[in-house]
């Protein structure tokens, strides 16, 4: 039996050990992942996205759901490999494509700014 967890938000905005390791993209995401040991994404969706952050300034809009991030395909990819691109920011531009609340598959860039 498949395990599945529901985790409602995901916040990666304030939170970071290091100022050099983590991007800020100013977004809260809802996500649904399963599996125990090596969970993977089954969804991705934007929950919040704050004004002129990187994720607003790119495109990014609320209900936006990812359907791919740095070509890992969502569902099934693994959820700290998605974890690791979101918050990377030796990442120089991070590739999404989103599918928004229309229908409408978008190809979504965010470059990275010190």
């Amino acid at each position: 039996m498949k395990l599945k967890y529901v985790i409602t938000t995901f916040l990666l905005l304030s939170i970071s050990f290091s100022s050099t390791a983590r991007i800020k993209l100013g977004v809260i995401w809802k996500y649904e992942a399963s599996g125990f040991f090596s969970p993977k994404i089954d969804s991705l969706i934007v929950k919040e996205v704050s004004q002129g952050s990187l994720g607003y300034e790119s495109g990014l809009l609320v209900g936006d759901s990812v359907i791919s991030i740095q070509d890992c395909k969502i569902p099934g990819c693994s959820a700290s490999k998605a974890k690791g691109f979101l918050k990377n920011k030796k990442i120089d531009t991070l590739r999404m494509t989103v599918k928004r609340n229309n229908g409408e598959l978008v190809k979504i860039r965010i470059y990275h700014k010190e």
